[in-house]
């Protein structure tokens, strides 16, 4: 009988320690197996030298979609624009889908959960894209998991129920969170990390008293993620684990904001705009005026302005956009995968991100 790693999904295997699978040996008592790979990760926290590709995301994705299934579509509240992507919710628009967007505990407290759902069913419509509920929770801290399971519970008419999603938006901490929420299991079954890639096939856990199962998915990794322009050890730095402290500046024309040397932000047409930074606490903001601020960054890239560390800064390119904010209400501009800045008036902002990184606008998330 083939067994299967209860971290990443692939069969297990004995024979190829450079493979999918590698396990030294297989204990046939043993209810739960790890490969080797996901036994390192989960213990040692050492980074997978094997990873998912979207090629095998979508033949994972395309075989569960054939099947009957509530399909639960996983979003990072902190990156939304980033996650709630086209290529995801193409292939989802015939099927029941429960909308989750996770991490809320990385959003100022002071922020209404009442007005970031209706935020969300904005940038949902503007999709043209129906879902059939809307929640908002934190994994991580455990808020608003009961009305989740209630929703779940409800709309799954006795079927399975697959988590799918971008690459670390949660899916995989949201379905131990759970299992840990309504059941007697304290460990994390699933394997978990901030690398894009860790789950490398469909995960079905038995969980339902009609043994259906919470299944989990391999994420779609986003190219134009910043994560995916960058080597991993930046991302400790650039992923926030804590609620966000937004920091406010005041700009004249000819002022600008570094947030770390991963992207500026450059008022060359508005006066007297407040810029309010939402960026990971290790990433460094630094105001200063636009005169300079190449030789600036050649200067101090990879030293004062981090991440990334100075040897990735050798090998980064940049692009330049220019963003035109409304007179007419609070804008966000969106780095995906870094953060935003929330523009609080009529302005002319030259965005400068490293290449191959989406840059958005959007209205205001707060």
């Amino acid at each position: 009988m083939i067994r299967y790693c209860q971290g990443c999904g692939c069969a297990l295997q004995t024979v190829d320690p450079n493979k999918k699978g590698f396990i030294p040996s297989i204990d046939e008592k043993k209810e739960t197996l790890y490969c080797k790979r996901c036994f390192r990760l989960n213990n040692y926290n050492e980074m997978p030298k094997i990873l998912s590709t979207n090629d095998e995301y979508d033949m994972v994705i395309d075989d569960l979609l054939s099947k009957k299934g509530l399909v639960v579509l996983i979003v990072d509240l902190f990156d939304f624009t980033g996650t709630f992507i086209p290529k995801i919710i193409d292939k989802l628009r015939d099927k029941t889908v429960l909308l989750v967007a996770n991490k809320l505990d990385l959003l100022p407290k002071s922020v209404k959960t009442s007005h970031i759902v209706e935020w969300i069913e904005s940038m949902v419509n503007r999709m043209f894209f129906r879902v059939a509920a809307i929640h908002v929770v934190s994994s991580k801290k455990g808020y608003y998991l009961d009305d989740l399971m209630n929703t779940i519970d409800f709309l799954r008419q006795d079927q399975d129920v697959y988590f799918m999603g971008c690459a670390n938006v949660g899916k995989s901490s949201l379905i131990n969170a759970l299992i840990k929420r309504f059941t007697p299991k304290e460990d994390d079954i699933i394997s978990t990390s901030p690398i894009p890639g860790t789950t490398l096939n469909s995960i079905r856990i038995p969980f339902f008293l009609d043994n259906k199962a919470l299944v989990d998915t391999p994420g779609l990794i986003n190219e134009n993620n910043i994560l995916s322009n960058i080597l991993p050890a930046s991302y400790d730095m650039i992923l926030p684990k804590t609620e966000i402290k937004p920091i406010t500046y005041q700009l004249q024309s000819g002022n600008m904001i570094f947030a770390g040397a991963m992207a500026s932000f450059s008022l060359i047409e508005g006066d007297n705009v407040s810029f309010t930074c939402y960026f990971a606490p290790n990433i460094v903001i630094h105001r200063r005026k636009m005169e300079g601020s190449e030789d600036f960054l050649l200067k101090h890239g990879g030293e004062l302005l981090i991440p990334p560390t100075k040897e990735e800064l050798a090998n980064i390119e940049y692009e330049e956009q220019i963003l035109e904010v409304s007179s007419k209400k609070k804008e966000d501009i969106v780095i995906s995968g870094l953060g935003f800045i929330c523009v609080n008036k009529k302005a002319k902002v030259l965005v400068k991100a490293i290449k191959n990184t989406d840059v958005f606008k959007r209205g205001a998330i707060i």
